[in-house]
């Protein structure tokens, strides 16, 4: 078996929307400093790296973070190219988006249950979009947000996912520890 960690690291220099909270952490307690131990803390925005988004960052009658279905986010997915979308049969999907994000048109064309879609851009909808069409077509198939995955350095294929969300009650998305398995 071979594992790809496709996660962006959490530093201080990870990309957060412009105005949002940026990455900060240091230790609150230090055996330098003559504690028993070191503890350290952080701060972030909820869509800081690699993270999911739940329906109710785009909708305030949509679920918060905890209530993301787990079975949907862990199984069998494809990494592909954004301009390959149509062809793949997976319910699963990573694409490499080439800063590019897909239609709601292109999503509902599909004419298939997605379980998850996720994507290496900042977002699945366009940046400057103000309606979030491809947020809200993709969660009318039920399907599971992730954004900001690093699949640089990963081949297109089949593979198995593994991409669990932190159980953050009441919250609009989550940091994800997102991984391949390749067999």
């Amino acid at each position: 078996m071979r594992f790809h960690d496709i996660s962006r690291p959490l530093d201080p220099s990870v990309w957060v929307w412009p105005g949002d909270t940026p990455f900060d952490c240091a230790l609150s307690a230090r055996i330098a400093d003559g504690a028993s131990v070191n503890v350290g803390r952080f701060t972030m925005s909820c869509h800081a790296g690699t993270h999911m988004d739940a329906p109710s960052h785009f909708s305030d009658s949509g679920a918060t973070s905890e209530r993301i279905p787990l079975a949907h986010c862990v199984g069998p997915c494809e990494v592909l190219p954004l301009a390959r979308l149509a062809d793949s049969t997976a319910e699963r999907v990573l694409v490499k988006a080439g800063g590019q994000a897909p239609s709601a048109a292109e999503i509902d064309a599909l004419g298939r249950h997605l379980l998850l879609f996720g994507t290496d851009h900042h977002s699945v909808d366009p940046m400057d979009s103000k309606t979030l069409d491809a947020h809200h077509a993709l969660w009318r198939m039920g399907a599971v947000i992730l954004e900001e995955l690093d699949l640089s350095a990963v081949p297109d294929g089949r593979y198995e996912l593994i991409a669990l969300p932190l159980k953050l009650v009441g919250m609009d998305g989550a940091p994800v520890r997102a991984v391949l398995v390749e067999r």
